[in-house]
């Protein structure tokens, strides 16, 4: 197989722009897409080159993979504007003699998959008021899709992005994002979406797998089994895996159970209750979702430090 990695220190110029990226790490790879941080510097008036802090590019050799060059292009063809403040999407792309290059934010801590990836295997539980305030966030960016008559192909935790900006306030240090063009940002095809959990586009679903660390299904059909069960019995247990038990252990499981301690806050268990509702029509929009209780948790100093807390120096973002 060729290696078509880009070398580290290399210089790519948009023949367009004359703008100027300067590859100094590499922070993910696809298959034949590989993703670098790269100093970014736009090219004003008389060639003027202006520092303009980091980007994430993507960047794949056309020459040898013309395919996926054109399904890139067409991903990137169909954004859309407005994203504003609670979305990232494409900033540039363009082609070079040999590249594709796709240009987008920079965002420090990588997507939420990364960052629970890279904690210990006992400690992938998202707290509370951190399921909170990043689904608060994603439900914004959902707002938005919605209101202009589009469909968010995906929304998994490789959808969600955290960025540190190290130089802004208190209030501003951290931002949470969604990834509108989110085949742009994860090739579903080189990562392993088996599963329903992996790839749902359900907001109790994604709850659950951030509360649980994350959600020990095989197929739709254990899925169904856990929210059929959290809709008639409305019992949570420690571990999911209890309610797919075959038939006969799983009635005397549930007959037995008794909650000695709650598991969850009563506003988190109601806000995942009705968004499991049967009836589609029943279910929450997102306008009334972000005025649901469990949304009104923003202690970011809290958010921060869970983030810190769990960093792992040897690993790397591989979804930004």
């Amino acid at each position: 197989m060729q290696n078509n990695r880009v070398k580290l220190g290399k210089t790519i110029i948009d023949p367009y722009t004359k703008d100027i990226y300067l590859l100094n790490k590499e922070i993910g790879s696809y298959g034949c897409c590989h993703v670098y941080r790269a100093l970014y510097s736009r090219c004003m008036e008389n060639d003027t080159l202006v520092p303009s802090g980091h980007v994430t590019l993507k960047i794949i050799n056309k020459n040898l993979h013309e395919s996926d060059c054109t399904e890139l292009q067409r991903q990137v063809h169909t954004r859309f504007e407005a994203i504003g403040v609670v979305g990232i999407g494409v900033d540039n792309s363009f082609t070079t003699q040999d590249l594709l290059c796709v240009s987008f934010p920079y965002m420090s801590e990588g997507s939420l998959r990364y960052i629970l990836s890279a904690r210990t295997p006992n400690n992938k539980k998202m707290p509370e008021y951190c399921i909170a305030i990043v689904l608060r966030e994603a439900l914004l960016g959902l707002r938005l899709i919605h209101n202009t008559e589009r469909v968010h192909r995906t929304f998994n935790q490789g959808d969600i992005f955290v960025h540190i900006d190290d130089n802004a306030t208190d209030s501003a240090r951290i931002l949470i994002k969604l990834a509108f063009e989110a085949l742009v940002y994860d090739h579903s095809k080189n990562i392993n979406t088996e599963g329903a959990s992996s790839s749902s586009p359900f907001l109790d679903v994604k709850a659950l797998e951030l509360a649980y660390g994350d959600l020990p299904v095989r197929n739709r059909e254990d899925l169904n089994c856990i929210i059929t069960k959290l809709r008639e019995k409305k019992r949570w247990t420690i571990s999911l895996e209890k309610l797919l038990k075959k038939k006969g252990i799983i009635k005397k499981t549930l007959d037995s159970y008794k909650r000695k301690e709650q598991v969850f806050a009563e506003e988190f268990e109601k806000m995942v209750l009705i968004c499991l509702r049967e009836d589609p029509e029943k279910r929450p929009t997102a306008d009334q979702l972000l005025n649901n209780p469990f949304f009104r948790q923003r202690d970011m100093k809290k958010f921060e430090q869970f983030l810190l807390s769990g960093k792992n120096p040897g690993k790397r973002p591989i979804d930004n």
